[in-house]
């Protein structure tokens, strides 16, 4: 008898040996890869054992520590700050002797750092000097403000102004609402 006959006899042909064999390595691959599964879970429980070790031992420490009232924390001296006056006094006009102007030209409803800006290129500087303006300079002044133009007739910059200048809030708040609001 050949070998191909003595394969034939047992009822064995060459594709099943092949079939065999391959079924042999992926068995061979499937023990490999699960063995390095399993040494891969292995290491991630040791290195969380690990941790909660860590974790105890830490907790165990602060156990160990002593009571917050029985530390003494002894605060750092503070810096010395430089007292400067937040608003300086601004002289109000000749008519209102005595009083002071004490709210920045942004107090004004309408008026932001640009207007401020604006007005203060014609020599309007404070909120008393916008108080003190006549009808006629207050429209040179409002002709002159260039994109804002029109705003200090439209948002009454002068009235709330003469308000603010003699100490009037009540009546600013009830005409214009709560000042910084």
């Amino acid at each position: 008898m050949t070998d191909n006959a003595a394969i034939n006899y047992m009822g064995l042909n060459i594709g099943t040996l092949v079939l065999i064999a391959i079924g042999a390595v992926i068995t061979i691959f499937a023990m490999i890869w699960g063995s390095m599964r399993r040494a891969a879970k292995a290491a991630a429980v040791a290195e969380s054992e690990r941790h909660e070790a860590a974790i105890r031992d830490a907790e165990a420490d602060d156990d160990a520590a002593p009571e917050p009232s029985a530390v003494v924390d002894v605060p750092p001296e503070p810096a010395t700050i430089p007292l400067v006056p937040v608003v300086e006094a601004v002289a109000a006009p000749a008519g209102k002797a005595g009083a002071t102007d004490l709210h920045p030209l942004t107090t004004v409803k309408g008026l932001g750092p640009r207007a401020v800006a604006a007005l203060a290129e014609q020599g309007i500087t404070s909120v008393a000097d916008l108080a003190a303006l006549d009808p006629a300079r207050a429209a040179a002044v409002d002709a002159q403000l260039g994109p804002l133009a029109g705003r200090l007739a439209r948002d009454r910059w002068v009235e709330q102004a003469k308000l603010l200048s003699a100490g009037d809030l009540k009546g600013f708040e009830a005409a214009f609402g709560k000042i910084g609001g």
